[in-house]
């Protein structure tokens, strides 16, 4: 079934200006074409004389207008994979505009639709281009998927931001003017998704169902927390809930501390845009205003910026594939490469050496260069997932698991000295290091080696993200009193799933998403702990429903 949006809805991305403040208030890559929906002689066809500036290469006003929009629109379709081409209709038309506020621009989806051929979740709205995308064709090709329109009426007159006008440059550098590449990348944002359906003012779904958007949106603290479960007199209240009104959507969760977002967040989600009052055109269809650092996506124009950046993780969460070859370059902290601890454990039949180290994230480049002093050749038995290889007195290189385990039950001479240093390259090229050295002495190695099998460890859970269920495996050394219990992003325990006394071994334990009282609990960010004697180890995963 299809739904025309109504003009109304189109408001949605509205942004005002004003002089006081910087502002108020296995698919292809996707390709973007624009329909250009002016007249002759005005907006996208306006002929006045313009100079080839900051890239952009026309040489009138209406072409270097049609130019930015298109290399905007482009910056969206290299990232998104459709093999349905996105139609945008754009003009430029006189809008409001005074000395000291002006509307620069609105656009939106022109039609919505459910249950059509690849939809991930039945009955619930999804925007024309994201649908056609899911779809493999065009659910609607009489329509436009998107319309957009921007106000021609900043030119450089007085009268309109004390002649404040349109920079039309790729180059992101509109010295005080307002930068169009940056508008119309937020503008075709909302068009893709970047919004709700739901009529904020009386919190009514359209026509009764939810939309893909709402899914993601819950209300900390509330009763339903989740959007879609609440009454619309509830939904209505969460929309002016901020800071408590925020993003659960797995992509956005999992990714945004490594951007990193430092500001704007709650309970290990992002916050959403719900002010006291609503703002029409402006509540729940961006991120909250506190974001930091600035995103494109947020309700109000903070200077030029040509990176979607986290909006791509939202595109994610509402049902769009991404170009993997789009994604931001991400710098990883700098206390991601560190080497913390050699210790010796016995596995069964050999004694090992241990050496742990943290793992900054699979999409890093690791080296690990390790020298053993007045040692022999060493079998290194890498953890799961890696690799077998050998290393011996000198410095070899080998990719970083969680932690190696060297054979040392040849070497009976006397101390070593284990001299470890370690090399993180991140996906954008920055290098991180860290070293370690300590000495040991095989000679005073423990007798005891009835029931140890290697060392207490926590690993993944998996799947991650989960749902309904997930599977929580654990290895403990030796005969021990262990716990393993979840926790919410406030640190306070819902669920209990082992506490007792166990021996040593390997161990896989189920979590059904339901806490102690047997409640299903929301989606959102969650914590799982395992103490086994003076062994802890606390891991995250995501509930996705």
């Amino acid at each position: 079934m299809k739904k025309n949006i109504t003009a109304s809805l189109l408001s949605l991305a509205v942004l005002v200006f004003g002089l006081t403040t910087t502002v108020h208030d296995a698919q292809a890559a996707a390709t973007v074409v624009i329909q250009n929906n002016d007249g002759a002689n005005e907006g996208f066809n306006d002929p006045t004389p313009w100079t080839p500036t900051g890239g952009n290469p026309a040489t009138t006003l209406g072409q270097a207008r049609l130019n930015a929009f298109q290399f905007a629109a482009d910056i969206w379709g290299q990232c998104l994979n459709s093999n349905v081409t996105i139609i945008v209709g754009a003009k430029m038309d006189p809008q409001f505009c005074n000395a000291t506020s002006a509307v620069l621009g609105s656009a939106g989806a022109n039609t919505v639709h459910r249950n059509f051929g690849g939809a991930p979740v039945p009955n619930t709205w999804y925007p024309q281009a994201l649908a056609n995308s899911l779809s493999g064709s065009d659910e609607d090709p009489s329509t436009t998927d998107i319309s957009a329109t921007f106000n021609s009426n900043l030119n450089g007159d007085p009268g309109c931001l004390g002649g404040i006008g349109w920079y039309y440059g790729y180059d992101a550098n509109p010295g005080s003017d307002i930068d169009f590449v940056t508008v119309v990348l937020h503008e075709i944002g909302h068009g893709l998704g970047f919004q709700t359906f739901v009529t904020l003012s009386s919190g009514a779904k359209l026509l009764g169902f939810n939309d893909t958007y709402m899914l993601n949106l819950e209300q900390l603290g509330a009763t339903p927390a989740d959007y879609p479960s609440m009454t619309n007199t509830q939904r209505v209240t969460a929309s002016k809930s901020d800071p408590n009104l925020v993003w659960v959507g797995a992509s956005v969760t999992v990714e945004f501390p490594s951007i990193p977002i430092t500001g704007g967040t709650n309970g290990g989600f992002m916050r959403m845009h719900g002010p006291n009052p609503q703002q029409p055109g402006s509540s729940v269809s961006h991120w909250s205003s506190t974001v930091t650092p600035d995103e494109v996506m947020e309700p109000a124009y903070r200077g030029a910026n040509h990176d979607p950046s986290l909006a791509l993780f939202l595109m994610e969460d509402i049902g769009w594939s991404l170009d993997q070859n789009c994604l931001p370059c991400v710098a990883q902290p700098t206390t991601v490469a560190n080497v913390d601890t050699a210790t010796v454990n016995w596995v069964p039949s050999i004694w090992t050496l241990r050496i742990a180290m943290e793992n900054s994230g699979a999409n890093d480049a690791h080296n690990f260069n390790a020298t053993i002093s007045n040692g022999p050749a060493w079998l290194i038995i890498l953890d799961p997932n890696c690799s077998y290889g050998t290393i011996g007195a000198g410095t070899t290189d080998f990719g970083a698991p969680d932690s190696y385990q060297l054979d040392i039950s040849g070497w009976l001479g006397g101390t070593f000295v284990v001299d470890i240093d370690a090399t993180w390259e991140d996906v954008c090229g920055n290098q991180y290091q860290d070293s370690y050295q300590q000495t040991l002495d095989p000679v005073n190695l423990p007798t005891d080696t009835g029931e140890a099998v290697g060392y207490n460890r926590l690993d993944q859970n998996v799947p991650n993200p989960f749902n309904p269920t997930t599977q929580l495996s654990y290895q403990i050394a030796a005969g021990q009193f262990v716990t393993l219990a979840i926790y919410d992003v406030s640190g306070k325990k819902i669920r209990g799933l082992v506490s007792k006394q166990q021996p040593a071994g390997l161990y896989t334990v189920e979590w059904d998403g339901h806490n102690d009282d047997g409640e299903l609990v929301s989606s959102g960010v969650y914590f799982y702990r395992l103490s086994a004697g003076e062994f802890t180890q606390t891991r995250r995963m995501v509930l996705l429903k």
